[in-house]
């Protein structure tokens, strides 16, 4: 056994040892599931099947029914733009000799490839649980992972032991190419749906009512090529849920937006995890016909700008390709450079942004009910083991901030505690540091473990807050990034070091010039009733950690003016 291997058996030991020492029975049990489930899903990543030879031109089917050919065809494109051969198809091949597959909709297939070679994408709404059969549900724990379109069903997944590590966020993308092979077509339709409304009698009723007043052109059971045409022809695509309180109809949206076609659309619970989407779809509320016809009629009388449509499907393309690449950097099918060199799917003036991983939904959720005003939220990168996938998130965030010459870039973690006045405490927080620029490189908000060898470089106080400089810092919770700091964290590598020698904030303390900046007392914290992502590990042990570590530092900073003080008297005697 090498002494990694002894490090990392030691370390379980030890905090396996202070859950029990302090009857913290639960959470020793959560931090070893926690454990295994990482080993399994690290395992299962990392491990290729024999047919694969290093250095293989690796070659893929995509599996998809008629219904879902767009998505298909989206994935297909992004495979290929890799140099990866692909194959579409909507049937299973009579033979799985492919290396992997994504099979869109795994449920709507009679057989299905092997599941070590098996991405299932998962489509079906949590809102209606009709297709969630224990035959489907097994499909998708054995698959080597599951690709998921909607927020929302991940809690859903969750209770049915569908979850993190094992599940993917990727929602479903533009193509803005995606009618280039089509002729220009003339707008004979003025409202146009398309899918299912004989089944579902809330979509007739809708239908009826707009059909009193507007030209409809019902379209159903009409798939490919002939329904591109179809979308292309009409002013608009008018878009009524299935079930009441269904999620947003993500594939039929961004079709037609990828065709240049507007769209009207029932609101949903989910529409604002869509921002690329908002300025070429009109939303009324869920329903409500009057509003529907309201909308339908602005939408034609004052038509979204065909450009406005474009840019949608423009953006639609980029966060699928960023969503899709994070997936297979996840799998270690892709090198992280494909997500660390493109720029991020988040506005270029982005300087207040929460990391986090849209898996971990309890995570997500606690960040959405507790978020910053003006943060924008990054879908962190994946990655096995997790504190790899950590470090490249911080340096792609990095990488944002010197593309865009962001001088102060914070980074909020999301299961950061954050105090009522955070925003009026950032603002004197920021004008301090640019007083003082150049004499900083992080200001961290919380620091969880002071390096022994610590030492105080300066104390200020500022606007009635006291600040700190020392030359070392553990903890990537809530801090802001100079540009001094970006380099360095863009340089990060993960091939030099450990989980004990290169965790990103490992990495930053090693820097010997490093100027970090802190409040006392700490301006963040931990949420308690949150789990580490990492390392499973409940936040109640780092917040006690936390609490133990301001102490320490007040003391030393109490020495450290005592020790000034005493200087300043002994030059005036």
């Amino acid at each position: 056994m090498n002494l990694q291997k002894i490090r990392v058996l030691l370390t379980y030991a030890r905090n396996g040892l202070s859950y029990l020492l302090r009857g913290d029975f639960q959470g020793f049990a959560r931090r070893w599931h926690s454990i295994k489930r990482e080993r399994r899903m690290s395992g299962r990543i990392t491990s290729l099947p024999q047919s694969i030879l290093p250095g293989t031109l690796l070659k893929w089917c995509v599996m998809a029914t008629p219904h879902t050919l767009f998505i298909g065809k989206l994935i297909a494109r992004r495979l290929r733009e890799h140099g990866w051969n692909v194959t579409l198809l909507t049937e299973a091949p009579e033979v799985f000799d492919h290396h992997f597959y994504v099979v869109v909709c795994p449920q709507m297939f009679r057989r299905l490839p092997p599941p070590e070679r098996r991405f299932a994408y998962q489509m079906e709404q949590s809102v209606s649980s009709r297709w969630f059969t224990k035959d489907y549900l097994d499909s998708l724990r054995d698959s080597r992972g599951v690709l998921e379109y909607a927020l929302v069903n991940f809690e859903f997944l969750e209770k049915h032991e569908v979850f993190y590590p094992h599940t993917y966020y990727l929602p479903v993308g533009a193509d803005p190419s995606y009618g280039d092979d089509l002729e220009r077509e003339e707008k004979i339709y003025d409202v146009l749906f398309y899918g299912d409304a004989n089944s579902s009698p809330r979509r007739q009723k809708l239908l009826a009512a707009l059909e009193q007043r507007f030209s409809v052109h019902r379209c159903s059971e009409v798939f490919g090529d002939e329904m591109r045409r179809e979308i292309k022809r009409a002013k608009l695509v008018i878009n009524l849920h299935y079930y009441e309180n269904a999620l947003l109809e993500m594939p039929r949206i961004q079709e037609c937006i990828s065709l240049g076609v507007p769209v009207v659309s029932e609101a949903s619970q989910d529409q604002g995890d869509y921002p690329e989407i908002q300025s070429a779809v009109r939303f009324f509320a869920q329903g409500d016909e009057a509003a529907m016809l309201a909308a339908v009629a602005s939408a034609l009388n004052d038509p979204i700008p065909e450009e406005t449509v474009v840019a949608a499907a423009e953006a639609g393309w980029r966060r699928f390709c960023f969503m899709f690449d994070r997936f297979l950097t996840g799998t270690q099918l892709l090198h992280p450079r494909h997500l660390l060199d493109d720029a991020l799917p988040i506005p270029g003036d982005a300087e207040r942004i929460a990391l986090s991983l849209p898996e971990t939904i309890q995570r997500r959720r606690s960040y959405d009910r507790n978020s910053v005003q003006g943060s924008v939220t990054f879908d962190g990168l994946r990655y096995s083991p997790g504190w790899i996938g950590c470090g490249l998130s911080y340096a792609a965030l990095a990488k944002h901030g010197l593309r865009y010459s962001i001088d102060q870039l914070m980074v909020l973690e999301d299961d950061a505690w954050l105090p009522e006045d955070f925003l009026e405490k950032e603002a004197i927080i920021r004008a301090y540091l640019r007083d003082r620029d150049g004499e900083w490189d992080v200001f961290a908000g919380v620091i969880a473990d002071l390096h022994p060898d610590v030492q105080i470089l300066k104390v200020e106080t500022y606007k009635g807050l006291r600040f700190v400089t020392l030359d070392k810092m553990t903890s990537m919770v809530c801090n802001i990034y100079s540009k001094n700091a970006q380099s360095y964290l863009a340089e990060w590598n993960p091939a030099e070091g450990d989980a004990y020698t290169n965790t990103i904030d490992r990495y930053l303390e090693q820097h010997a010039k490093l100027r970090v900046v802190v409040l006392l007392p700490f301006l963040a914290n931990l949420r308690e009733e949150l789990n580490s992502t990492l390392w499973g590990i409940d936040n109640r042990r780092y917040i006690e950690m936390i609490t133990e570590t301001e102490q320490k530092l007040v003391e030393k900073t109490e020495a450290f003016l005592a020790m000034r003080r005493s200087e300043q008297t002994s030059l005036h005697s």
